[in-house]
């Protein structure tokens, strides 16, 4: 009998369904894990020739890379450094590639909210792909386009997760036509979630949307600004992190992703692809730096492959790039070395989604109140410390 990942560890990539000669691996949502997806295996099928076992990059771990350079880096095109994430240089990637006849591929939002991967080769799919989608996205489509593109002899550049990354990569080994690079991630929310709390706000503000954004460049990306648009392009909800939208809370929280995520095989200083990108956290950590981190992505160069690409783009002027010490974006963000941790208000979503039967808003919303709770409660047993070691520092100070 097969052995497939386990629950605590699987990261719903589908390379398993997409391998298996038989067909009887299907990707399903699991009501026991409330909105993940999880592969399901139909026994009376199953012969047993566990070629699902050994693309699982989880059961059968890949090669790690060092990276070999760091740069912090953005468009030269201003409008698309305005538009993107942080630096936009997925966007400047996309560009490169198809300027070259290559084909690109992403994560593309669809009608329902959900997402997923496929290819493409034309350039208003860029702005389809870029920016930031916390939510889970499905790859298991994108297996079979990348095969007929690589059997065609195409040159294909991937922008995904570091999981998905790694699945593409033990599907199709080291292909020289296949270009990947990895965003770093924080976990993935099911889908189930963000549909809940679309329709919540819907009935609240009684619209519906057509478009919806997790960090709108209308309100700059950088202030993480939760938007929906109904069918006239009007804006008619727009909450930030902070100010505590539910949705945004639990990602950013760290407590509402799959329970995967808080197991990632990925988060580490080593990676499984040629390029990796991410939001330039810890810039100036390790060496003087005239700029702030702000709309500045870091680049880590991790193969030889993914290191002539990018002094492609440099020597092309397509983006700014300096480059920086490699151990500076990984001592500034705790993803480039750990998953995400689970905190008290982690294992009290656990607990309140299964008591409210899979409710996203309801137990979200006591997190978020038992979360104030605990920092009123903090901010008050330490006052005296606080104190304490105020007229301490005035005393020894004269």
């Amino acid at each position: 009998m097969i052995q497939l990942a386990p629950n605590t560890e699987c990261t719903s990539c589908g390379a398993c369904a997409y391998i298996c000669p038989h067909d009887c691996i299907t990707m399903r949502t699991d009501s026991t894990l409330y909105g993940a997806i999880r592969p399901t295996v139909d026994s009376t099928k199953c012969v047993s020739c566990k070629l699902c076992q050994k693309v699982c990059p989880i059961i059968s771990p890949l090669q790690y890379n060092s990276p070999l350079k760091a740069y912090a880096a953005w468009s030269s095109n201003e409008e698309e450094r305005r538009t993107s994430a942080s630096g936009g240089i997925g966007a400047e990637v996309y560009k490169k590639t198809l300027d070259d006849g290559g084909w690109i591929a992403g994560a593309k939002q669809n009608k329902d909210f959900s997402v997923t991967l496929h290819t493409s080769k034309e350039k208003g799919a860029i702005s389809e792909f870029k920016n930031s989608k916390y939510v889970f996205s499905s790859a298991i489509s994108l297996y079979k386009e990348i095969k007929d593109l690589l059997t065609k002899g195409e040159r294909i550049t991937v922008v995904g997760l570091p999981c998905q990354i790694a699945a593409i990569r033990r599907i199709f080994r080291d292909n020289i036509n296949l270009l990947l690079i990895d965003v770093v991630c924080h976990g993935t929310t099911p889908h189930d979630y963000l549909v809940q709390h679309i329709q919540k706000l819907e009935n609240e503000c009684k619209e519906k949307t057509t478009r919806m954004s997790f960090r709108d460049p209308n309100k700059l990306t950088y202030t993480y600004t939760f938007t929906l648009y109904n069918k006239e392009g009007k804006l008619f909800y727009a909450k930030r992190t902070k100010d505590g939208d539910t949705y945004q809370y639990g990602y950013h929280k760290a407590i509402s992703y799959q329970e995967n995520c808080y197991h990632c095989h990925f988060a580490k200083d080593k990676r499984i692809s040629d390029i990796t990108l991410s939001d330039y956290k810890g810039l100036g950590k390790l060496a003087p730096c005239q700029y702030n981190e702000l709309k500045v992505s870091s680049i880590l160069v991790n193969t030889p492959k993914g290191k002539a690409f990018i002094e492609q783009i440099i020597n092309e002027k397509r983006i700014v790039a300096e480059e920086r010490p490699v151990g500076e974006p990984i001592k500034g963000d705790a993803q480039l070395r750990c998953p995400s941790k689970k905190q008290h208000a982690r294992l009290d979503f656990e607990r309140l989604i299964v008591e409210n039967n899979g409710d996203f808003e309801k137990s979200m919303t006591e997190v978020i109140q038992k979360n104030k709770e605990r920092e009123i409660f903090k901010t008050v047993v330490g006052l005296p410390k606080r104190v304490l070691s105020k007229i301490y520092r005035s005393i020894f100070r004269k």
